[in-house]
């Protein structure tokens, strides 16, 4: 890792992390208040997920220093990740339905 990169702002980042954080409080309160709505269930499920996946995303992207590393590096850190999601989206009708 060369040193001579320019240093993102973390408190930017932060921010968008708390907001985020606080967009997926309210978007667990969205079966409650939309309860008429057909498949709000699966909508707040999806949201929250890809909003956690979003601040995955960052953390491991800035505060673990991922952007400034080389591609093979990222892609031996990624593949796992991407394996360990591909394995629980597969043994998510088991949960659901077992």
């Amino acid at each position: 890792m060369s040193d001579d990169h320019k240093h993102p702002n973390y408190i930017l980042i932060w921010v968008v992390l708390l907001v985020l954080t606080v967009l997926e409080v309210a978007v667990a309160y969205f079966p409650g208040w939309l309860s008429e709505v057909a498949g709000i269930h699966l909508i707040t499920i999806f949201l929250l997920i890809g909003m956690a996946f979003v601040k995955a995303g960052l953390v491991a992207w800035y505060f673990m220093h991922l952007k400034f590393e080389e591609k093979n590096f990222v892609l031996i850190v990624s593949f796992p990740l991407v394996l360990a999601c591909v394995l629980v989206i597969l043994l998510l009708p088991d949960v659901a339905f077992g």
